[in-house]
């Protein structure tokens, strides 16, 4: 046991018993805790930014030149169906690669266009529903590149 630390005012003394001192830990360590969330959370976000900062402009100009494609061929549908499916495979393989990049709008768009995509079948039928998809795929390529604009400003 410590001596009584004689000539301190009562406030001080207070604070220097173990309860104290236990308490006051217990509370600091509860807050570290918290902040050491908080800085992982932004260690994550800023990965994350940066994986797409990095990477998202060579996959979004890589989607627009498959939907390129895609539109030229659609020109002459009936005549290149396996070129159609093969660029369909393309324009899939790229929405994957950008969804893991993504958080929030984007990555429920691509997610939508996702589903389209695996679910048309390139056939002379279905001529429809790949315009469908050709245009759902022009519409995340704009948000995309709005996107990496917002992105630009923000880092």
């Amino acid at each position: 046991m410590w001596p009584p630390m004689l000539g301190l005012p009562t406030f001080v003394n207070n604070l220097a018993n173990r309860e104290t001192f236990y308490i006051v830990g217990n509370i600091f360590s509860i807050a570290s805790f918290f902040l050491s969330l908080f800085v992982l959370w932004n260690i994550r976000k800023l990965r994350n930014a940066y994986r797409l900062r990095a990477r998202g402009p060579a996959l979004i100009k890589d989607l627009s030149k498959a939907a390129s494609n895609l539109s030229k061929l659609m020109n002459e549908y009936e005549d290149l169906l396996p070129q159609v499916s093969e660029e369909m495979g393309r324009v899939g393989v790229k929405l994957r690669s950008l969804k893991l990049k993504l958080s929030g709008g984007p990555k429920k768009s691509i997610k939508r266009v996702l589903a389209y995509v695996d679910q048309c079948e390139v056939t002379v039928q279905n001529e429809e529903q790949v315009r469908l998809v050709y245009r759902e795929i022009l519409k995340v390529i704009e948000e995309l590149k709005d996107n990496q604009k917002d992105l630009d400003w923000e880092t």
